[in-house]
């Protein structure tokens, strides 16, 4: 049995468990081994290995065994039974998928660094006959004989066992491996340049090699990897315990034509993460997009946060500055797919149009929890020109007609127009659901497709708002100040809306069900919310930072 083409790779997910199963990192004010929290300024060196066109890779540079004695440390007395649980899980899923012992086979010579990566998503490039996922896993050597000593006897166990073992000779390098027998997977394995190196398919290996022999094909020689990396290692007082790489092209003909690396580091609260994001080229974009390319993605004045004010506590939301701008740099950015959907979720407001080229200012998008369906949504901005702003909502409601009838009511003594959906009956009775309402007040202008959201929201106090929350004080507090757009996540918001309108993706039909049904689904439950910034953005590239505060 192939080991099964999982979005994220077994592998990959079962060393993020390892990670993210730090349930109460914020416990470790004076917790060591210390140089864990402080991570290290190396660099993965297992990307030597990695074809170009390698779908992602993620790389622990802290040996495992202090990460294990971080946990310990980090968890309550009362949670560390659970965290030696789920270390137990991760070992048992390394035997399971990779047949290997940590204890006996790895433990003893492993060096600092395990690197995992998805190397091709479908080995034969014929997705007709399924996809052949390519997996590769290296671990760094501290101790060469003693490896060769352990590797051996991990071979010969297996030969045992009934295992019918290969043997090959590619490019002078000796691969072993095995052919599946019981439904075992079959492994793929050499030594190569102070690294041990497993696999699902001799190919794998063979690409591997190829990278190592010829450098200039091997990802580390990308710039959009090197050039990124060496940005993070500017940072001399920040270290990191790994790096993630995502190219998201080689994941799916729908995702966009973008890479993301990521730098991660471990924070009293939780883990951080510095992000770089690399534009398509020209060539690669979309023919609508190569004809505004110039239009940024954001903008370069920063938002005040003030507006947090404004927005529920229950809510996940973005935070930002011109609104307009953003909106015209995502139809440059996404692909047909992609903008549809976001166009789906904003209806009846067209994407294409003007209608909100006034936000100029200050504005922060809410999704807020809803029992079935899509979410409601809350979009307050910031009021600069009363008039200007009252001219262009004007507008809005006149496009708006085309579709649905425009209406004013009172919510107390505040004036609301709604957009409804007005249908008659058999017997000439009319009824109708309200789609959307929008009231301007002094300072900001709300619009939403919740009429009860809009009037709680109105009546909203501060100490009710998103920013008396703990988790929202402590997200904003470690993302960079000199941010330009964030986002928070409440650990309770449901996408299940955003699958189901993307399911006609094949790449999302794909991922949706392997998260799932994977381990990162144990992991999820570990993060009580989330925060990401944009801190600068150009043609080329848009830097930020990712924080995830763990419960």
């Amino acid at each position: 049995m192939k080991i099964k083409p999982v979005f994220v790779g077994i592998a990959v997910v079962g060393v993020l468990l390892l990670v993210m199963s730090l349930t109460t990192v914020g416990k470790i004010f004076g917790a060591n081994p210390r140089d864990v929290l402080a991570g290290v300024k190396t660099q993965p060196l297992a990307v030597k290995f990695l074809p170009q066109r390698s779908p992602l890779f993620l790389s622990f540079l802290v040996n495992p065994e202090k990460l294990g004695l971080f946990t310990q440390l980090a968890a309550k007395p009362s949670d560390r039974g659970d965290v030696r649980h789920e270390l137990a899980n991760l070992k048992q899923q390394l035997r399971q998928n990779w047949l290997l012992d940590y204890e006996s086979d790895i433990q003893p010579w492993l060096d600092q660094e395990i690197t995992l990566a998805v190397t091709n998503i479908d080995l034969d490039d014929q997705p007709a006959n399924g996809l052949q996922t390519g997996y590769l896993l290296a671990f760094a050597v501290k101790d060469a004989e003693l490896a060769k000593t352990s590797i051996d006897t991990f071979w010969q166990q297996l030969a045992v066992n009934g295992s019918d073992l290969g043997f090959e000779q590619y490019q002078g390098i000796s691969i072993l491996n095995t052919s599946f027998v019981d439904d075992q997977p079959e492994i793929v394995g050499t030594t190569l340049d102070d690294f041990v190196l497993f696999a699902n398919d001799k190919r794998v290996l063979h690409k591997a090699i190829d990278a190592l022999q010829k450098p200039d094909f091997a990802l580390a020689s990308l710039g959009n990897y090197s050039d990124r990396l060496a940005q993070f290692n500017k940072d001399k007082n920040v270290g990191k315990f790994g790096v993630a790489y995502v190219n998201f092209a080689e994941l799916g003909e729908e995702l966009p034509k973008e890479s993301l690396l990521m730098s991660l580091s471990f924070d009293k609260l939780g883990i951080k993460a510095k992000t770089a994001l690399s534009f398509a080229t020209a060539s690669e974009k979309p023919e609508a997009a190569i004809e505004t390319q110039t239009t940024k993605l954001i903008v370069s004045k920063k938002s005040s946060g003030s507006i947090a004010n404004k927005i529920p506590a229950a809510s996940s939301v973005i935070i930002g500055d011109n609104l307009g701008e953003m909106l015209e740099g995502l139809q440059v950015q996404l692909l047909p797919e992609w903008k549809q959907a976001v166009i789906n979720a904003i209806a009846p407001i067209p994407l294409e149009s003007n209608a909100l080229t006034w936000a100029q200012h200050e504005y922060a998008i809410a999704l807020l929890p809803k029992l079935n369906g899509s979410p409601n949504w809350l979009l307050v901005a910031k009021v600069e020109d009363a008039n200007v702003v009252k001219e262009a909502i004007a507008d809005l409601d006149r496009l708006v007609r085309n579709k649905l009838t425009v209406g004013e009511i009172s919510l107390k003594t505040q004036p609301v127009t709604i957009w409804t959906n007005l249908s008659a009956n058999d017997n000439s009775k009319v009824s109708g659901n309200v789609v959307a309402a929008h009231t301007q007040t002094k300072d900001y202008i709300y619009l939403s497709n919740s009429l009860p959201v809009l009037e709680s929201t109105l009546a909203l106090k501060k100490s009710e708002s998103i920013a008396a929350l703990k988790s929202f004080k402590t997200v904003s507090t470690k993302l960079p100040s000199d941010l330009l757009t964030y986002a928070y996540i409440n650990k309770n918001l449901d996408l299940s809306w955003l699958r189901t309108s993307l399911l006609n993706l094949k790449a999302a039909s794909e991922i949706s069900p392997s998260i799932s049904n994977s381990s990162l689904a144990q992991v999820l439950k570990h993060i009580e919310a989330s925060g990401f910034s944009i801190a600068s953005s150009d043609e080329s590239m848009q830097n930020g930072e990712l924080f995830l505060l763990l419960n």
